[in-house]
């Protein structure tokens, strides 16, 4: 079977350069298994987007501080000073720190003796492309979860256009899609972090209800850039300053192992990641709500 092209990925460091090998060679080097997950997966994470790459991991958790407020300015405005008075205190409340802590995922799959002695390469495929589809899927949800969690409070929602009803010809600029671009950049301008909301990640509903209006490419003057996927909730956009909403870390890396299991004359795969993420500013994130019409 052939493999791919190098590859980087940012679950570990590997990388591979195209060979020619049976499905039994690939199993008896779990490393080559990886690096197969790593090519099918590679760019397909919502959090690679959203997350900045941290460092390492120590005793399974990280602590954080979490932005609650403008910090570009102190909690007290200076004063006027008189000659031979004393200089107010500016300094701003200090925060209590937040833990984010190690998750482990990951799963397996087994492949039979008679797929193995007959390289049987297109079914070993199936199995590693279904592991690999299983464990995007994972943690792509945990990431739009985290966020969402940082979101629950309500602070950083807006009702959106609905954008599935829009039609150029008939209705007011201000009932566009482009208007909510705007009124993120606005929003932007008036929290005064220093943020830019370059990125929004949405539904495959929205991305077509966009497509009928702007084209297939979405792009133009003042258009932000999408990153279409299921894990996002319909009628809901996610809109972010890229990589700027916290940290992935990866306290241990994709990695594969492989066994024999004598009695069903079978070979497993079994393939796990040990991440975590953190959301500590959450002027980096918007959420839009209503772009399907649903109040």
């Amino acid at each position: 079977m052939a493999v791919a092209v190098s590859v980087s990925h940012p679950l570990g460091p590997p990388k591979v350069v195209g060979t020619s090998i049976t499905v039994e060679q690939m199993l008896r080097n779990p490393t080559r298994i990886t690096r197969m997950i790593m090519d099918i997966t590679l760019e397909r994470f919502i959090s690679d987007y959203i997350f900045a790459r941290g460092g390492g991991v120590t005793g399974g958790a990280v602590v954080f501080d979490k932005a609650t407020e403008n910090e570009l300015y102190a909690g007290r405005d200076v004063e006027q000073i008189a000659p031979g008075s004393e200089f107010p205190l500016v300094t701003t409340e200090q925060l209590v720190p937040d833990v984010a802590e190690v998750e482990k995922w990951g799963g397996k799959v087994f492949i039979l003796d008679e797929a193995r002695d007959r390289n049987d390469s297109a079914a070993f495929t199936r199995q590693i492309r279904q592991l690999s589809n299983t464990i995007v899927r994972k943690l792509n949800q945990r990431a739009v979860e985290t966020v969402d969690d940082a979101l629950a409070g309500g602070s950083r929602d807006i009702v959106g256009n609905d954008w599935s009803s829009y039609d150029p010809e008939v209705d007011p600029p201000q009932d566009s899609p482009g208007y909510d671009f705007g009124r993120a950049n606005m929003r932007a301008e008036t929290d005064e972090m220093g943020v830019n909301y370059d990125l929004w990640l949405i539904n495959p509903q929205e991305q077509l209800a966009l497509q009928a209006i702007y084209g297939p490419t979405l792009t133009g003057p003042g258009m932000p850039r999408f990153f279409s996927s299921p894990r996002i909730t319909p009628g809901e956009a996610i809109v972010c300053a890229q990589n700027q909403a916290g940290q992935q870390r990866i306290e241990k890396p994709l990695g594969t192992v492989t066994w024999r299991e004598e009695k069903t004359e079978r070979t497993w795969v079994q393939s796990g990641v040990r991440p975590l993420w953190f959301v500590d500013n959450m002027f980096a994130l918007l959420r839009f709500k209503g772009l399907d019409g649903t109040p």
